[in-house]
């Protein structure tokens, strides 16, 4: 996918990228490592599709949109989408949990 200039995902499905588990800092300035083999679940909405759609053929608008930090089901089927240097995962829309916001 190196020449790919934009990616849209088709329907309800949602690109995402995985942010990477970080080290915590306490109010006393020490960092505390976290666990390498722990996965995350939190991700960056690069891509949304148009939706899904309804029985009568319209379309149902996504809830997430590009940009949003997303919570990720730990058992969802996500598809691995290496593109340049990263690696993106593409899943439903159903399988995010909710939006964390700040």
């Amino acid at each position: 996918m190196s020449g790919v200039k934009k990616f849209i995902p088709l329907l309800d499905r949602v690109l995402v990228e995985k942010i990477s588990n970080q080290a915590t800092k306490t109010t006393g300035g020490i960092f505390i490592p976290t666990n390498k083999d722990a996965t995350t679940n939190n991700a960056k909405v690069i891509a949304v599709g148009t939706g899904s759609v309804k029985f009568d053929g319209s379309f149902v608008d996504p809830i997430v949109k590009e940009g949003d930090i997303v919570l990720i089901n730990p058992k969802a089927r996500t598809n691995t989408v290496p593109w340049g240097d990263k690696t993106y995962h593409l899943l439903n829309e159903h399988d995010i949990l909710g939006i964390i916001e700040n």
